[in-house]
C-alpha cells in the first residue's frame, strides 16, 4: 500500500509540475510577445504619439541633461494643454545614457526595437548620439539632438539631426578669436579624451596653427581623472598667453579651474558653453571669474525666444543653464507635431526627415531656423565672459555660420560689465556678413 501511494503521488505530482510548467511557458511567451510591438503601428497608436528621450540624467552631465530634459517635458506639457498632435496626446518615454556611447547605444536600442518609437530626442552628449546612431540609421527612426556639437554627428547618418552648431564653427571661431582678435601668440589646450571635447581641440588647433599660432602644450585628460595638479603646472610652466580649456562636464572643468589657480595660473582661459552654464558660474563663483567661452547665441527679448524663457521660469523656478541648447530641445518637440501634422496626422520617418532638411527660417525658440544638407543648422555664436558668477557678453559673432565653415562673421565686443546680450542685435545684424575676426579691437580677458 505505501509503494501504491507513493506511485499515486508521485504521478500527481508530475501532472501538477507539468500544468504549472505549461502555464509558465504560456506566460512567458505572451511576455515576450508584449515586449515587442510592432515598430510601425507603436507611435501611430489609436491614443498616441510616443517618443523617445535619451539624455544623461546621473553623473556628471546631468548638469545639461536634466534642464534639456525639462525644456522637452515643458514643451509636451504645452502641447498637450492645447489639444496635442492631431488630437492625440504625446507621450515620453525616456531613458538615461549617461553620456556614453555604450549607453547611448543601449538607450536607442530599447527605445527603437522595444518600444517601437520613431523620434528620439537626445542625446546630449555627443558620445552618446554618435553610438546611438547606427541603430537609430537602421531602424529608420529619427534622432534629433539638443546639443552634440562634435563634427562627427554631421556625418553619422541621414536620420541624424541636431540644433545645435558643429565644433567645426565653434573650434574656428574660438581660434580667430584667440589669435586675430586678442592676439595671443602662444596657447596650452587642455581637453578632454571624449568625442565632444576633441571635436573642440582638432578644429581649434588645426585653424590656430593655420593662422600662425603655437600651441606649447597640448593635455588631455581621461574622464575618470580626478588629480589635475601635474596637468595644471605642466600648462603654467608652458608660458602660455592663455589656456583652451575643453572638459566634457561641469565637475571636471571645475576641478581644473581650481588646480589652476592653485597653480598660480592668472592668464586669460578660453572655454566653451560647458563652463559658462549660468548655474555653474552662479555655483563656482570664484573658479569661474575671468573665464571667457564661446556658445550658440540666444535672443533672449526675441518673440518666441522670451516665450520659452518666460515659460521656463515659470514652470521650474530657475533660469536657463544653457539657453541655446535648452530652446532647441524645446524646439525639437515642435517641430514633429508640425512635421506629423503637415503630413496628416502619420509620422512617417521620411516624410519628418525631409521635413527637416528643407527647413529655412523657421520662427523657434532658437531664432529663425534653417539646416543645411548635413541636417546641421546654420546658426550664430556669441562671446561670453564670467564675473563672479554672472555670464555677460564680450561680443557678438554675427552672421549666419553653418556648421562646416564659419565665413562671413564678426565680432563686436560692448564694455564687459554690460549686460547686453549678443541676440539684441536685429535680425538684419545678425545675418550680416563681413570679415571674421579681423582687425577688431581688444578685451579685457585677464584672468
Amino acid at each position: 500500500m505505501k509503494i501504491a501511494r507513493s506511485i499515486l503521488v508521485v504521478l500527481v505530482l508530475s501532472v501538477l509540475l507539468l500544468a504549472a510548467c505549461s502555464r509558465i511557458s504560456s506566460i512567458t511567451g505572451a511576455a515576450s510577445k508584449a515586449k515587442m510591438p510592432n515598430v510601425k503601428e507603436a507611435m501611430e497608436s489609436k491614443d498616441v504619439f510616443q517618443f523617445g528621450v535619451m539624455l544623461p540624467l546621473t553623473g556628471d552631465a546631468a548638469a545639461y541633461g536634466i534642464p534639456l530634459q525639462n525644456a522637452i517635458e515643458l514643451a509636451v506639457t504645452e502641447i498637450n494643454s492645447n489639444g496635442g498632435i492631431s488630437g492625440k496626446p504625446v507621450k515620453l518615454v525616456t531613458e538615461d545614457s549617461k553620456c556614453d556611447p555604450k549607453e547611448g547605444a543601449t538607450a536607442a536600442e530599447k527605445l527603437v526595437n522595444v518600444d517601437g518609437v520613431k523620434v528620439i530626442f537626445g542625446g546630449a552628449c555627443s558620445g552618446e548620439t554618435l553610438g546611438a546612431a547606427p541603430i537609430t540609421e537602421a531602424g529608420q527612426v529619427i534622432l534629433i539632438s539638443p546639443s552634440a556639437t562634435s563634427p562627427k554627428v554631421t556625418t553619422a547618418g541621414d536620420y541624424v539631426f541636431r540644433l545645435a552648431p558643429s565644433d567645426a564653427g565653434a573650434g574656428e571661431v574660438a581660434a580667430k578669436f584667440a589669435f586675430n582678435t586678442m592676439q595671443y601668440g602662444k596657447i596650452a589646450i587642455i581637453s578632454e579624451t571624449t568625442d565632444y571635447a576633441q571635436g573642440l581641440r582638432d578644429v581649434f588647433t588645426k585653424k590656430y596653427t593655420e593662422l600662425g599660432g603655437e600651441i606649447v602644450s597640448d593635455q588631455t585628460f581621461a574622464s575618470d581623472a580626478s588629480d589635475f595638479r601635474t596637468v595644471a603646472l605642466k600648462a603654467q610652466v608652458s608660458s602660455p598667453d592663455a589656456i583652451v580649456l575643453y572638459p566634457q562636464t561641469p565637475d571636471k572643468g571645475i576641478l581644473l579651474l581650481k588646480e589652476l589657480k592653485q597653480a598660480g595660473f592668472n592668464k586669460p582661459i578660453l572655454t566653451a558653453e560647458v563652463l559658462i552654464g549660468r548655474s555653474v558660474a552662479k555655483e563656482h563663483p570664484y573658479e569661474t571669474d575671468g573665464i571667457v567661452g564661446f556658445e550658440q547665441a540666444f535672443n533672449d527679448r526675441r518673440g518666441k525666444s522670451k516665450e520659452f524663457m518666460d515659460s521656463y521660469y515659470a514652470t521650474y523656478s530657475e533660469d536657463l543653464a544653457f539657453p541655446g541648447f535648452q530652446a532647441g530641445a524645446y524646439d525639437s518637440v515642435y517641430l514633429m507635431k508640425e512635421a506629423i501634422e503637415l503630413n496628416n496626422g502619420v509620422a512617417d520617418t521620411d516624410v519628418i526627415r525631409d521635413y527637416l532638411y528643407n527647413l529655412n527660417g523657421w520662427d523657434g525658440a532658437v531664432g529663425k531656423l534653417t539646416m543645411d544638407g548635413n541636417g546641421d543648422p546654420i546658426l550664430s555664436y556669441s562671446v561670453k565672459r564670467v564675473d563672479l558668477g554672472k555670464v555677460s557678453d564680450a561680443g557678438v559673432i554675427r552672421g549666419t555660420v553653418p556648421a562646416v565653415t564659419t565665413e562671413a562673421m564678426t565680432v563686436s565686443q560692448p564694455a564687459m560689465n554690460e549686460s547686453t546680450n549678443s541676440t539684441m542685435e536685429s535680425e538684419t545684424e545678425m545675418n550680416s556678413t563681413s570679415d571674421v575676426l579681423e582687425n577688431e579691437s581688444s578685451v579685457n580677458m585677464t584672468g
